[in-house]
């Protein structure tokens, strides 16, 4: 009788402590970051770093690692990657975590049977999205109305650093509209802006604009990414087409000195008399005044450097010219 208890006991005992082997598997497909090997890292084994490293077979990009656990214990894991050098940020509202914002891990109960997990998105309770990762972006320039000297221009932006001339522009068929497609990541909010010759020259935007981000020192274009796309073509410095502005080549009633101007432009008009507007290249009047025959001098010392159009109109008819500040 005592040795039929003790072999029950034993038996019990053995079965508590069961050792279950469970495969977890983690989808890299989404990841952005650079990496050489992911792990899982947890209660199980210390939080080690590298020592359950994972391996993708079939090299599609989904990783995997068996694990002998025991039956019936609770644990918390996370996947990481080059010994701790990246982890995953997961939610702590997700239904696969602990609900601990400080330390959001994953939780398993570990199973009686063998197990292979579903293969989750890294920092994701769920699968990743069929939806591409990346997208396509064309980006168009005219440099049309641009009356200062260049040779290339570029975007430069969050995405590459603001690295200068690394995202230099074509201009294929000679019509002064420049372009270059450049690979983003879908669902990131980008900041950019058109420069050329390697920040020889930059746009200068304006922060009330709706392509700008509001920003009135570091005025920069916004893009989410969605999709793959072709971006509208625009005005250098401007939210808007070149021929959106308006170019009219009437008769010719003033001469604008100098050209850029800096505090002080000169408008030569040659009517008895006559108005003027000066606009910016989103079409907002940001001077205006009366002309008289001869020269008229417009204090522009207060106009933020960039491209404007100035509009004169008297009794022969009215014409537009470009017109560059530079302080």
């Amino acid at each position: 009788m005592k040795k039929t208890l003790t072999l029950m006991a034993m038996a019990i005992l053995g079965s508590a402590f069961a050792q279950t082997n469970v495969t977890f598997q983690v989808d890299m497909n989404n990841y952005t970051g650079s990496f050489t090997t992911p792990e899982v890292n947890g209660t199980f084994n210390n939080w080690c770093g590298n020592c359950a490293a994972m391996t993708d077979a079939d090299g599609d990009n989904v990783w995997e690692v068996t694990i002998a656990l025991t039956a019936g214990d609770t644990v918390e894991y996370k996947f990481s990657h080059d010994a701790w050098t990246g982890q995953e940020m997961n939610d702590p509202t997700a239904p696969c975590t602990n609900g601990n914002a400080t330390y959001t891990n994953r939780v398993l109960v570990v199973p009686a049977a063998a197990t292979t997990l579903p293969a989750v998105c890294w920092a994701s309770c769920d699968p990743c999205s069929s939806a591409p990762a990346t997208a396509n972006i064309t980006f168009q320039v005219d440099m049309q109305l641009y009356t200062g000297s260049f040779t290339t221009p570029e975007v430069n932006g969050t995405f590459n650093g603001w690295c200068g001339n690394c995202a230099a522009m074509s201009d294929a068929n000679g019509d002064n509209v420049w372009d270059v497609t450049i690979t983003l990541n879908v669902g990131d909010t980008v900041e950019y802006k058109y420069s050329h010759d390697n920040w020889t020259g930059q746009e200068m935007n304006d922060p009330t604009a709706p392509c700008t981000n509001g920003n009135a020192t570091y005025t920069n274009r916004v893009l989410v990414v969605s999709q793959s796309d072709t971006l509208d073509v625009v005005c250098w410095a401007s939210c808007n087409a070149c021929s959106g502005i308006g170019m009219e080549e009437n008769a010719v009633l003033m001469t604008l000195t100098p050209n850029p101007a800096n505090s002080v432009l000169s408008i030569d008009f040659v009517g008895a008399h006559g108005a003027y507007q000066i606009m910016n290249l989103n079409g907002q009047t940001v001077a205006a005044g009366s002309l008289v025959r001869g020269e008229n001098q417009v204090i522009t010392a207060s106009l933020p450097n960039g491209m404007y159009m100035v509009r004169v109109a008297g009794e022969q008819g009215e014409t537009i010219q470009k017109l560059a500040i530079r302080h």
